[in-house]
């Protein structure tokens, strides 16, 4: 039975489909890199922490050696002062070698076992924010080495991690980055459009017109049009490097208060961060560390910077996108300018003074073809054509003139013996018309 319903059903998509195209998505990407994140600062955590511990409690043990070498030297500077025979050089020598040992033994604590004053204070490494922020320098490329993987498995899963993440990012940042140009080129036009469209109705104003009827116009003739050249609009390099900067200073507030950097400082840190370079001499410790957990609107400072590099790095890599085919221009420009390439559409000034003398230096002869056996005849007959066309066409003819000859050559009488009956005439077949 047929089905005669006025409604119309469209074939679902398939789950994988749909699946697929979200995962992909601005948004999709984003919530994947950042659970990539997550699952990565984790991972760490778990096979460095315990390395750690045991630097922790090698730690312990500096500690301990250096508090009985202070005591040790406690107790012999006073049996150095029990023994008054001691003259000063004596006892200057002794206690100037016994300090040297005290120090010698801290540095030592410091260097090789993080020793920091104490006995049981650590800053620990591996923490979730920590571990976080290690996750994201590796799969942005920035690297401030704040921490760093010191395990055989830490290592390994670090070059792992950064083989699959960094491609991810970059996917991320190229479909951040495209949608962010296309957003930029698209308000440019419009801007540009609809300023050049008020300057022509402008123009076309009659003398003495108000700046109200002015408005009223540009309202009315300004909108949306169904054809606009979007593609075909460059944004200029100054737009680009304004918006940078802006970007740049705006970070480097945000970091002023709260790192407590100074401004030219936070301004180095943002442009170092962005463009990932990362000596690491800076990293945000306030805003992506210690302060996160701690409440809500501690959290949310670690968001706001991460969202700040990640749109940072889209931004810069969208400007060098969008300049890049007017860098090459201007480069090409100046090259041709300053005479170390040379411009392929222009003329030689000899030839171009001089275009007739050079004719004949211009022309190359023209080498023959070979032709088989096969293409004679037809080689031969375009030389035929060609000859013909070559050849010169014979003088029109004046068929006034031509008439008057033909009558004055036919004025003399004609006698009827000339004219001779046609055979086989439809005349000579009437009754009483035969041939004689």
């Amino acid at each position: 039975m047929e089905d005669n319903s006025a409604f119309t059903y469209k074939d679902k998509k398939p789950a994988s489909s749909v699946l697929f195209n979200l995962l992909f998505s601005h948004v999709g990407l984003f919530f994947i890199v950042a659970i990539y994140c997550t699952l990565g600062a984790m991972t760490f955590m778990e096979l460095e922490r315990s390395n750690e511990e045991r630097i922790y409690k090698k730690k312990q043990e500096s500690a301990y050696g250096v508090n009985q070498t202070v005591n040790y030297m406690a107790q012999m500077m006073w049996f150095y002062q029990a023994h008054d025979n001691w003259t000063f050089p004596v006892y200057q020598n002794k206690v100037m070698t016994d300090l040297g040992d005290l120090a010698q033994t801290i540095m030592n604590a410091m260097s090789n076992d993080k020793y920091d004053g104490t006995t049981n204070g650590w800053d620990w490494s591996w923490t979730f924010a920590k571990s976080l922020l290690l996750t994201m320098t590796i799969i942005t490329t920035i690297g401030y080495g704040h921490i760093s993987p010191l395990t055989f498995y830490g290592q390994m899963y670090c070059i792992i991690y950064a083989l699959v993440g960094c491609p991810l990012l970059l996917l991320f940042l190229a479909n951040i980055g495209d949608a962010m140009g296309n957003g930029l080129v698209y308000i440019y036009s419009r801007m540009c459009c609809r300023c050049c469209r008020a300057q022509r109705n402008l123009s076309e104003l009659p003398p003495g017109a108000s700046k109200r009827s002015l408005k009223l116009l540009i309202d009315d003739e300004i909108g949306k049009e169904d054809y606009m050249p979007t593609d075909k609009v460059v944004v200029p390099i100054t737009i680009n490097l304004v918006l940078l900067t802006g970007y740049i200073v705006t970070g480097a507030i945000m970091f002023t208060y709260w790192e407590g950097w100074a401004l030219h400082t936070a301004c180095y840190f943002t442009f170092i961060t962005i463009s990932t370079i990362g000596y690491g001499d800076y990293y945000p410790k306030s805003a992506m560390v210690e302060d996160l957990g701690v409440d809500f609107l501690e959290s949310c400072k670690f968001l706001t910077v991460v969202l700040y590099i990640l749109f940072g790095m889209a931004l810069l890599a969208m400007a060098i996108n969008l300049m890049q085919d007017q860098l090459m221009e201007k480069s090409r420009w100046v090259a041709r300018e300053i005479g170390l390439t040379k411009d392929p559409d222009a003329e030689d000034p000899a030839t171009a003074e001089d275009p007739e003398s050079n004719q004949g230096m211009d022309e190359k002869p023209k080498k023959k073809k070979k032709t088989g056996k096969k293409n004679k005849k037809k080689a031969d007959a375009e030389d035929a054509e060609a000859e013909d066309e070559l050849a010169p066409l014979p003088p029109p003819i004046d068929m006034k003139n031509k008439r008057k000859e033909s009558v004055a050559d036919t004025s003399e009488p004609i006698s009827p013996s000339d004219v001779t009956a046609r055979p086989g005439s439809a005349l000579s077949l009437l009754p009483g018309t035969a041939e004689e």
